[in-house]
């Protein structure tokens, strides 16, 4: 079984729809139009992309305008991600850091804050996010997207996902790390911020698709809002 930080380090398949990360191209498109729609014109915007692996993300929103900085732990992650922004001419600003070692000199430097299908994979809650709001203007949103902690998402998101579908490899995620809305929003509110909204982002099995829906059960995605 490989590991958390071999299947997030694996350039090969970043970039190949079909490859190990295919479900992430998949969900892509649904998560930056709920994304774009939180946040209104985005030229000339500050991102920060906090856990941006081979910048999937962080390419729809340089392409929208933002100017983007993506930070990840995986070193081969930031060198697929730099080399297909290099390849498709986006200026785009990569760090291999942590969100801890990043924060020193940027503290409340960007007007967004993005972070995707990554809670659930952090050792220390609490201080992750501590450390992300850090980051963030006063009057900035905060735009994420994570997995419940419940009996269905343990079902779903690992039993069917990993081991029945071959969705994802096998130790992807741990049911223990998963998170439940009412303890990422005391988190946020602890650091002065509210989430404004939560939605469902849920397999549709009429369109054999992602969409966005009001079922929070497995996947859910939302915004939160720094006050000032």
């Amino acid at each position: 079984m490989a590991t958390q930080e071999e299947i997030f380090d694996n350039v090969e398949s970043w970039w190949n729809p079909k490859g190990s990360h295919y479900t992430l191209h998949w969900i892509t498109p649904v998560r930056f139009d709920y994304f774009s729609s939180c946040s209104g014109d985005l030229k000339g915007k500050a991102v920060l992309d906090v856990g941006c692996g081979g910048g999937l993300l962080s390419e729809e929103f340089a392409k929208a305008g933002a100017e983007v900085t993506g930070i990840d732990l995986a070193p081969k992650a930031i060198e697929a991600a730099t080399g297909h922004a290099k390849a498709n001419a986006l200026d785009i600003n990569y760090l291999h850091s942590s969100i801890e070692k990043f924060l020193p000199g940027n503290e409340e430097k960007f007007d967004i804050v993005v972070c995707s299908e990554v809670l659930e994979h952090v050792f220390d809650l609490q201080q992750f996010v501590k450390d992300m709001m850090g980051t963030l203007k006063p009057g900035g949103k905060f735009l994420f997207s994570t997995i419940n902690k419940t009996l269905k998402s343990k079902l779903f998101a690992i039993y069917i996902a990993e081991n029945v579908l071959g969705m994802l490899h096998k130790g992807t995620h741990k049911f223990e790390k998963f998170i439940r809305p009412s303890d990422l929003s005391e988190c946020l509110e602890d650091n002065n911020v509210k989430i404004e909204e939560i939605k469902g982002l849920s397999f549709s099995p009429l369109r054999l698709d992602f969409v966005i829906s009001n079922d929070l059960s497995v996947n859910y995605i939302g915004y939160a809002v720094k006050n000032k």
